[in-house]
């Protein structure tokens, strides 16, 4: 799937876990949506077969809960954050593909880890 943006073409079939991507995210409330930066969590195998991928949110704000995981330049590809972030662990996300408006970065595997291990911690896996 091919999704224009300005004179740019995206193509969203190719969406990797790790990667950083930029989208209207619903609130808890699901009233209203913000665009931000949200990690995208789902398999990249299960990417490339569904319009739908799962994301956790990235947010500049203070950490809320022991789950976030920080998040800086240093743990991504590109450096494209404009601030220090979080992680937002324990509020994943589905998003149709579609409504992803930019991909700017991706985190090291490292960081990858990290989340997922989160992951497990938060959920008793």
């Amino acid at each position: 799937m091919l999704w224009k943006i300005g004179l740019m073409l995206m193509n969203l079939s190719n969406i990797e876990q790790g990667e950083l991507v930029v989208a209207d995210i619903l609130f808890a409330e699901q009233v209203g949506a913000k665009r931000r930066l949200a990690l995208v969590i789902s398999n990249s195998d299960f990417n490339k077969i569904s319009e739908d991928i799962v994301v956790l949110k990235v947010t500049s704000s203070n950490s809320k809960t022991p789950f976030d995981v920080q998040l800086t330049n240093a743990h991504t590809i590109n450096n494209a954050l404009k601030a220090e972030s979080a992680i937002m662990v324990d509020f994943p996300v589905v998003i149709v593909k579609g409504k992803i408006l930019a991909r700017p970065d991706k985190i090291k595997q490292g960081k990858l880890a990290e989340v997922k291990s989160r992951i497990k911690d938060l959920y008793g896996l």
